[in-house]
């Protein structure tokens, strides 16, 4: 097995994105006041787990 490591970049949205999630999340949020039940017919399927450590407290919890 390796052990992988990998940095958290930093994910900068430019103003037409974040107008876009904002209209995403208005119609979500109308939608669940029309239907309550909305939320029962949304399938994932996916999962990501996101993680961040200090390096140098790492190494110092190892020593």
């Amino acid at each position: 097995m390796k052990k992988i490591c990998a940095k958290m970049v930093p994910k900068i949205l430019t103003p037409q994105q974040k107008e876009n999630r904002k209209e995403v999340c208005r119609d979500l949020l109308e939608r669940i006041e029309n239907d309550p039940d909305f939320f029962t017919n949304v399938i994932t399927s996916d999962e990501t787990w996101v993680f961040e450590y200090d390096p140098k407290t790492k190494r110092q919890s190892e020593e």
